[in-house]
């Protein structure tokens, strides 16, 4: 039984990291293909009609659902009995969507019919440590370096990043996340 279980463990693990090598480079960094997120909607959107889509971070998965805090900070729960679940542009499921650590969530596009059946959840977590070189303040835009390449990379801020957010310094090390865009949705400095 044992046996099994580290077989089947070592499949599926193997099975994942074969999916997560599709990847798309943008600015010398890999950010995962979202081909089967993009396929999936234009069949559901056939089938169902014009998705409605909402945008936030995922706060909680429970068995059969996920709470959403939206860009507002208010928070709602949606059954996910009827939803397709994507993680990092891969076929996925609900539990991989839980927050990574307290307050480092997914963030999330969920995809509704017009009876507001949820159809399709966009998860995506994907982020980079860099030093910041510049910074255009005005413009919401990032020129960066991560640690372990030679080459800068630019990024503008996402609108999932409160405007209110302080942008790090020119010199500042720090944890950035992106969303689906490849735009900084957080920054995460080093103490």
């Amino acid at each position: 039984m044992k046996l099994k279980l580290a077989c089947g463990t070592l499949i599926l693990f193997s099975l994942t990291f074969l999916a997560l090598r599709a990847e798309a480079t943008v600015n010398g960094l890999f950010f995962p293909d979202r081909n089967q997120v993009e396929q999936t909607l234009h069949l559901y959107t056939k089938e169902y009609g014009p998705l409605v889509c909402i945008a936030g971070e995922i706060s909680a998965v429970t068995t059969d659902g996920i709470r959403l805090r939206e860009m507002d900070r208010s928070e709602r729960t949606f059954s996910l009995n009827d939803a397709a679940v994507f993680v990092n542009g891969q076929a996925g499921v609900n539990n991989a969507l839980r927050p990574i650590a307290p307050g480092f969530n997914f963030t999330a596009r969920l995809y509704f019919d017009h009876q507001g059946v949820l159809r399709l959840v966009d998860g995506w977590y994907l982020g980079v440590e860099a030093e910041v070189l510049a910074v255009d303040r005005e413009r919401r835009l990032l020129t960066v370096r991560p640690l372990d390449q030679t080459e800068t990379n630019q990024f503008i801020c996402s609108p999932l990043l409160p405007t209110t957010s302080p942008l790090p310094a020119s010199g500042e090390i720090c944890y950035f996340l992106f969303d689906w865009e490849h735009r900084v949705r957080r920054i995460i400095s080093r103490p």
